[in-house]
């Protein structure tokens, strides 16, 4: 397995939040209710929050499988289409707003170390590996994140081929 496909299966496992080797509308339910219930949003923030979460399912994920569950080779597969067809920047960056919203918990502008430490424990990581991976995509080590620099580390993190690049650990380390 390649490094660009390690990145991509480390995503996927991520996001698969029921571990049942699938990418469903019902994964990305459960984040919005893990990202609730740790963050302890009133009811409009929390669906505020929800919603964001189901437009990254319906708007970049729901389609690749027409509609059905999303395994990884089909996730693969499609994200390769995509990186051939030059539409992996646009796709992959495209939900990294809504991402950053989502962790952003006191909705300040910025991604606090804290808040990093919260969304790893939210997609079900170790905590402890929040804080270097924190450290690795704030490019301009200042403590905290911008909406910029989370984007870039993000989109870097599906298009790079560089091994060496610190975005690598922007889903935390790779599996």
């Amino acid at each position: 397995m390649s490094f660009w496909e390690r990145k991509l299966k480390t995503y996927f496992t991520r996001i698969d939040f029921d571990k049942d080797g699938a990418i469903t509308n019902k994964d990305f339910e459960a984040m919005a209710d893990r990202f609730v219930d740790a963050e302890k949003l009133d009811a409009t923030k929390g669906a505020t929050l929800k919603g964001k979460l189901q437009q990254i399912w319906e708007k970049y994920l729901k389609n690749v499988a027409g509609g059905a569950a999303l395994t990884l080779p089909v996730f693969v597969e499609a994200v390769k289409k995509q990186k051939n067809e030059h539409h992996l920047a646009e796709t992959f960056g495209g939900p990294l707003p809504l991402f950053f919203s989502a962790v952003d918990a006191n909705n300040d502008g910025q991604i606090q170390e804290d808040e990093f430490v919260l969304f790893f424990q939210i997609i079900g990581l170790n905590p402890a590996d929040a804080p270097a991976s924190f450290k690795a995509i704030d490019t301009n080590n200042d403590g905290s994140l911008s909406l910029d620099e989370f984007v870039a580390a993000g989109t870097e993190f599906f298009t790079s081929e560089d091994e060496s690049s610190p975005s690598k650990l922007f889903w935390g380390p790779l599996v």
